[in-house]
């Protein structure tokens, strides 16, 4: 059993020596700015840890309580302007979708941002993470239909997250694919075997990974042919010098062998199975060699399949790891659009593993992309920018433009651009309390 302040100087350890970015991040790296004692509470000691890893801005690194649950209150929200709207109701029936958040604790939501700044990891406002800040409040003040109301907080069990890879062909032309995490192989290949006749039959395919909590990258890539019209290398969607460096220590290595050796027990298709493999072998070979630039002598080839003509990719910052390289890598298809707002940006260390200290859990990165194209404090931006607004929350605004440029017959020479432009979306007058809603965050953080 790890005492506090093993578990503190062992997570310190590896920040210096085992992290991927060690070097870089050595100037965020102050623990001597923490008081860790083996007689503080498992809250406090969680959220000093918390608070110690939000230092490095790096969304890869995490620390939580296995026993301990994070005071879920009920809902869900997300930052417009100076308010919060409540975006999901998941056991809190007080509470409607659209409710508008003006004051939490007796601070209005501007005052709020200031005391969380660490918490919310972000001064765009639609970038924020005020989920992981509501568990600190006990007390709101909320507006619907123009009435002012307040609200004690209770808590509530947070809903289990169920994996969603859904498939809908919207019309005879135009097909709609969900992805919302590329943990698991089979159920992806799966979809694309049953529904390989529609697939190579429609002129549009619509990807939302707008929430997707990421994966592995070979996961989806039996979907990259309906994104290309001809075979494409995977040395070549990527800049010639943007090279990845593993750090090999004997902990990374023996952790990772652990986590590859456990996709191993999924289904898997034989090409998957075989580059798990290789990697494990990777790791063995280059055990305890310290920081490595990997030389890849594995190029993968994809072919294209079908005869799609668009694809649009929806994109939101609960988009993070595998999701964000699904869009950056696929992005380059002439035939491909990115819709929405920035990822989440959490590209730069990558390839987590995590270390068991029994009642905790401590995740970090071992490799890391050469920083020239680092994209942590960004996210990977979209073709069409369209800002997130309330509007969101009776409309799928994203998904409805998308339908718009399905049908509207755009140049070939347009449609191909690269540059990143900012949509100006029709806002339409709404009343929450009566609307149908469709909400797309989903993150619980």
């Amino acid at each position: 059993m790890y005492t506090k302040t093993e578990i503190f100087n062992d997570i310190v350890s590896i920040l210096k020596n085992d992290y991927a970015g060690f070097e870089e991040k050595r100037k965020y790296n102050y623990p001597q700015n923490y008081t860790v004692t083996d007689n503080m509470d498992d809250a406090t000691f969680t959220q000093t840890i918390q608070e110690y890893l939000s230092d490095f801005k790096d969304g890869h690194l995490s620390f939580r309580n296995k026993k301990r649950k994070t005071p879920f209150r009920g809902f869900r929200v997300r930052r417009y302007e100076d308010a919060l709207y409540v975006t999901e109701v998941l056991g809190e029936q007080r509470l409607q979708v659209g409710d508008k958040i003006t004051a939490m604790n007796g601070d209005s939501i501007k005052f709020a941002s200031y005391r969380y700044m660490k918490l919310l990891q972000d001064d765009v406002h639609e970038r924020q993470m005020w989920n992981s800040v509501l568990q600190f409040a006990d007390h709101i003040e909320y507006e619907r239909d123009g009435e002012s109301h307040e609200l004690d907080l209770t808590q509530y069990d947070a809903p289990a997250y169920t994996p969603e890879y859904i498939l809908n062909q919207l019309n005879e032309h135009t097909v709609y694919i969900k992805l919302t995490d590329f943990s698991h192989s089979e159920p992806i290949q799966r979809m694309v075997e049953e529904h390989e006749a529609i697939l190579n039959s429609m002129q549009n395919i619509i990807f939302d990974v707008r929430v997707n909590y990421g994966g592995n990258d070979m996961f989806y890539f039996p979907l990259v042919g309906y994104t290309i019209d001809e075979t494409v290398r995977a040395s070549q969607i990527v800049q010639p010098d943007e090279a990845m460096y593993t750090n090999y220590t004997a902990n990374n290595c023996d952790l990772w062998i652990e986590t590859l050796s456990d996709y191993l027990k999924q289904p898997l298709d034989a090409a998957t199975r075989i580059a798990l493999e290789k990697d494990i072998e990777k790791f063995k070979t280059n055990y305890g060699v310290g920081m490595k630039k990997v030389e890849d002598n594995e190029d993968f080839t994809f072919e294209p399949k079908g005869n799609v003509k668009k694809v649009f990719i929806l994109s939101d910052v609960t988009c993070g790891s595998s999701g964000e390289t699904f869009i950056k890598n696929l992005k380059h298809s002439p035939k491909v659009k990115v819709i929405g707002r920035h990822t989440r940006g959490i590209l730069d260390y990558f390839n987590v593993t995590t270390k068991d200290y029994g009642d905790y859990k401590f995740g970090y990165s071992v490799s890391k992309m050469y920083e020239k194209y680092h994209t942590n404090d960004t996210g990977t931006p979209p073709h069409l920018y369209i800002p997130w607004t309330p509007q969101h929350l009776v409309e799928d605004v994203d998904l409805n433009y998308a339908l718009r440029l399905c049908d509207s017959g755009l140049l070939e020479e347009s449609f191909s651009s690269t540059e990143t432009i900012d949509v100006q979306v029709e806002m339409k007058t709404f009343d929450m309390s009566k609307s149908d809603t469709w909400t797309d965050e989903q993150w619980a953080i």
